[in-house]
């Protein structure tokens, strides 16, 4: 035998704690293929387990187990599952930590980066949960002015009430504005905000869906609302064992109806099918300015326009 690999068998051997079980695992003496190993671009060229031979070093998604070993250089290590039988698949060294802000958490870790929220980490991604609350200070004739502002000395903003409507400088640029025929703008810097818009009213025909937001001249916060039809209700349902679609694109032009109003154009929209044990429900949409002829005359309506829905 080589006394090269000899010695490096006997250096095995040494570290083992059972000879007899290192026998088993690695073959004695070793048998190498004098044909070096050829590696694909960018694999290096390692010793296997048993010290013995050169190979390819197992990359990530590759089957390993004592012998065959993965890319230390990458952070590769053989992940054994339960009842593997000794093979593994190379996979990333990967213990479930988060990083954030420049610090590490361990997972399971909770932890707060500032006062408005609590965080958790969770298997590699973080989950955050406000601390300041979310309510919404809706218009009313006590409070018609509400506005959220910071508070010096506290972490959480909090919702005040405006005493005067505009101050003079607004009102002034109100006035301005109006003497040139147009629209008045925000007297100062807006962040926008608004809720989600809610279900709509009727399961079909065309009912109403609401929303709280401040998309407004002089950004307060006020109820908005919008018409919506997620079907016709002489829309037919899937009968049992027939493959629903969740998203159903009308073949037939109709106009919107209300109780004394109806669209002047007609339109071929989309709607959400009906299927067999589940709801359809609108899961993206749009909102379309529609005019219609009510008897007080022309109006301009805010109609939802369905883009695509899912049925759960």
């Amino acid at each position: 035998m080589d006394p090269g690999i000899l010695n490096r068998y006997l250096l095995l051997l040494g570290y083992c704690i059972l000879p007899q079980i290192c026998a088993q695992l690695c073959r004695t003496p070793c048998f190498c293929s004098w044909i070096p190993p050829r590696c694909p671009p960018g694999v290096p060229v390692i010793v296997d387990g048993c010290g013995c031979c050169r190979i390819c070093a197992r990359q990530l998604g590759e089957s390993c187990d004592h012998l065959y070993l993965c890319d230390e250089s990458k952070e590769l290590l053989c992940d054994y599952p339960t009842g593997s039988n000794g093979r593994g698949t190379c996979n990333y060294n990967y213990d479930g930590s988060c990083e954030y802000d420049g610090k590490e958490y361990k997972d399971g870790e909770v932890f707060q980066p500032n006062c408005k929220f609590q965080c958790k980490c969770i298997d590699g991604g973080i989950t955050c949960t406000p601390l300041c609350s979310e309510n919404v200070l809706i218009a009313t004739p006590e409070c018609p002015f509400p506005r959220r502002v910071e508070i010096p000395g506290r972490c959480c903003p909090e919702w005040i009430c405006d005493e005067d409507q505009q101050s003079p400088v607004s009102n002034s640029l109100g006035k301005e504005r109006e003497a040139k025929g147009r629209s008045q703008v925000k007297p100062f810097a807006c962040a926008e905000w608004s809720t989600q818009w809610s279900t709509c009213s009727v399961s079909c025909g065309v009912g109403l869906s609401l929303r709280v937001s401040n998309r407004n001249p002089l950004c307060r916060l006020k109820a908005q609302t919008r018409l919506c039809m997620v079907r016709p209700c002489r829309y037919s349902p899937a009968t049992e064992g027939v493959t629903c679609t969740p998203t159903v694109h009308s073949a037939l032009r109709l106009r919107y109806k209300t109780d004394d109003c109806i669209s002047i154009r007609e339109f071929r929209p989309t709607f959400c099918g009906t299927c067999p044990m589940k709801h359809c429900a609108p899961y993206q949409t749009e909102n379309d300015l529609v005019a219609f002829h009510c008897r007080g005359g022309l109006t301009w309506k805010q109609m939802m326009s369905i883009i695509s829905c899912v049925c759960y």
